[in-house]
């Protein structure tokens, strides 16, 4: 009878052990899903800038095109100098170059996207695991207070 009322040090000291970690992966694990919750937000911002980028690319190309049709229209049927013919040539060039920088953005924001996905994948793994690290000592602890 006396060993039954006796408290088992190894018991007790379990869990005091568990008293200390589930406060410290608990503050673990809504760091990680904070961690999640922004690179989604980013991600969700990237989203936008993409639509943005993408729907200044249409943009430009319809200036571009109305642009040379323009200049076309203009010097239609019309003898030009040198001069004037290379001032043609440096507008479209000019043009075609802006619309060259308004592709790279896109492409390069496309790149930006597809490596936030990748940290917000990673930040998803690493909130389950920390969630499954709070539920391991759950259980853990429940099975110490049925045999207690």
């Amino acid at each position: 009878m006396d060993e039954e009322l006796e408290i088992d040090p190894q018991h007790a000291e379990l869990e005091r052990l568990i008293g200390v970690l589930t406060p410290l992966r608990q503050h673990r694990q809504a760091r990680a899903e904070r961690a999640q919750s922004r690179a989604q937000a980013e991600l969700a911002t990237m989203h936008d800038q993409l639509t943005q980028a993408q729907a200044t690319l249409g943009q430009e190309r319809i200036n571009q095109r109305e642009r040379r049709q323009g200049l076309a229209d203009i010097h239609l049927q019309q003898t030009l100098t040198m001069t004037e013919v290379d001032r043609w040539h440096d507008k479209e060039r000019r043009m075609l170059d802006r619309l060259a920088e308004v592709r790279q953005e896109v492409d390069q924001q496309c790149l930006q996207i597809n490596a936030q996905q990748a940290l917000l994948e990673q930040a998803r793994q690493n909130a389950k695991a920390r969630q499954r690290a709070v539920e391991k000592l759950s259980c853990l602890k429940e099975a110490i207070h049925e045999e207690g």
